[in-house]
């Protein structure tokens, strides 16, 4: 798939041009021919660029798409998979959207037949103390008129509908992307209809009629809303939808959004807020059993130290307090350096920024993935915890049969925080197959993670048979083929006892 990119604008087949690089405070984007039309086949990419600390507000004044087939898709960020944000099609005027940095990209595609009005688009520049107008919602209303940082709105729902999300949002300023609201929009769901919002601590999402098969033209929205501070998981206990036809949409985690469709089991996912959001819909023909979900929430665990936030961490050699790495001034936090074996990307220490460390290949990272530079006082600034180190690799190993045992790094004691162990497991006859028997199994549920897949290549979706996690000891896992590969991911808090079990083949 071509998604384009640079400031070459791409053609229609009938060669008139469209997209291409955009810039400037604001302007205006519209579909080829509009408003008398767009052509088939269009394939039109532009990519909107602003200012290092700015994003940018989309505005939709017209749009009529032939639905499902003619598609705009947004990017927060490079027209590229892994930023895709959402998919626009059919009659519905959009609410606005806002970037969570300096780029936002539309991708128009339209198919061989059947044509619309298209659409008109207004673009603007957002200053980072205001958080952008959140839109309008079907058959809301909105109150309020101001967003800038500390300012409200309320949202509530004409007759017949209900309410589902958080009815008042505030702008608040958020680390390394200036201001933003604290909780999406909310939406207005018919008295009956499918979705929700849930507020618990543990619960369970299902498709409509799960294990049934779900209906034709479904779509639900779920929203789940936990404390400021709060982190969200999600597994995936079953998950069968008509591939590339049925999707469930989910936002609230680092990427801008995850799309699944197909009958793989889905890793589990973890909120980079403390909100998610389910939406799932499904098109006119075909049917599948659907998908179950167990969500969790994850307290914020804090310690306070003059005001500063610190995240979590075990290691216990690291005995210096945030604070001692010394503030210069109320606006900038000293340089935290580079870990060894390691590097950084980031280079601005003002209050607001953020700056992430990775790895060489190799080593793992041991703490903080991200940290961010925090006013303690008026006169102080400090990070939100300290600069992380890489360590060697200690597990992981390449097994033969006919039998043996593998064990989590430091079993019976806790695994390590950032584990990232891979065994593969090759029968001695290779018309054999691998069985795998656990005798104890406790990993922190959602969290921290045990893939098991048959053979192929490490971490193909395709080849995955379970991802496992929480405290319950699984069944006999049996391979289709003579390899076996476990692949065990840990995060940077909170470890528990590991595992242990037995292999045969």
């Amino acid at each position: 798939m071509d998604f384009g990119g640079g400031d070459d604008p791409l053609f229609l087949s009938s060669g008139q041009s469209c997209g291409g690089l955009v810039q400037g405070l604001n302007g205006t984007i519209e579909s080829p021919g509009f408003p008398h039309g767009y052509p088939n086949y269009a394939n039109c990419t532009w990519i909107i660029v602003t200012g290092e600390r700015n994003r940018i507000q989309l505005s939709f004044h017209t749009f009529a798409l032939e639905e499902d087939f003619d598609i705009v898709s947004i990017y927060d960020g490079q027209p590229q998979p892994g930023n895709l944000k959402m998919r626009l099609s059919g009659f519905m005027l959009p609410s606005p959207i806002v970037s969570s940095g300096s780029i936002l990209a539309l991708w128009f595609t339209t198919d061989f037949a059947v044509s619309a009005q298209g659409f008109k688009a207004i673009y603007e520049v957002l200053p980072s103390h205001t958080c952008g107008n959140p839109g309008l919602i079907p058959r809301g209303i909105i109150h309020g008129t101001r967003y800038n940082i500390g300012d409200k709105i309320r949202y509530t729902c004409v007759m017949g509908y209900v309410l589902e999300g958080h009815a008042v949002l505030t702008c608040i300023v958020s680390p390394g992307s200036g201001a933003s609201w604290d909780f999406p929009a909310p939406f207005c769901r018919a008295e009956g209809a499918c979705g929700g919002t849930l507020r618990g601590t543990t619960g369970t999402i299902s498709s409509p009629h799960f294990p049934s098969e779900y209906e034709n033209s479904a779509d639900c929205t779920w929203s789940i809303l936990a404390e400021p501070g709060d982190t969200i998981a999600l597994v995936f206990t079953d998950f069968q939808l008509e591939d590339r036809y049925d999707f469930l949409e989910i936002s609230g985690t680092e990427a801008p959004s995850i799309w699944l469709t197909g009958m793989n089991l889905p890793s589990p996912v973890i909120s980079s807020k403390n909100w998610l959001r389910l939406h799932f819909t499904s098109d006119s023909n075909h049917r599948r059993k659907g998908f179950s979900a167990q969500y969790q929430v994850k307290k914020a665990i804090e310690l306070k130290s003059r005001g500063v936030k610190m995240l979590p961490n075990k290691d216990t050699s690291h005995k210096n307090a945030v604070l001692s790495q010394g503030g210069l001034t109320a606006d900038i936090c000293p340089d935290p350096g580079i870990p060894e074996n390691g590097k950084r990307i980031g280079s601005s220490f003002h209050v607001g920024a953020s700056i992430q460390f990775f790895c060489d290949d190799s080593y793992v990272l041991q703490g903080s993935k991200s940290i961010t530079c925090q006013r303690v006082t008026e006169t102080l600034a400090a990070w939100s915890d300290h600069r992380p180190i890489c360590r060697t690799r200690t597990c992981g190993s390449n097994l033969r049969g006919p039998k043996g045992v593998i064990t989590s790094p430091n079993y019976p004691v806790q695994y390590e925080n950032n584990a990232h162990c891979v065994w593969v497991i090759t029968a001695l006859d290779p018309e054999k197959v691998v069985k795998l028997a656990f005798d104890e199994f406790d990993l922190e549920r959602a969290y921290d993670t045990l893939t098991v897949g048959d053979g192929g290549k490490i971490g193909d979706a395709r080849r995955v048979l379970y991802v496992l996690t929480g405290s319950s000891v699984p069944d006999l896992i049996v391979s289709m083929s003579n390899q076996m590969w476990l692949h065990l991911q840990s995060d940077d808090t909170i470890g528990s006892q590991g595992f242990k079990a037995i292999y045969e083949g």
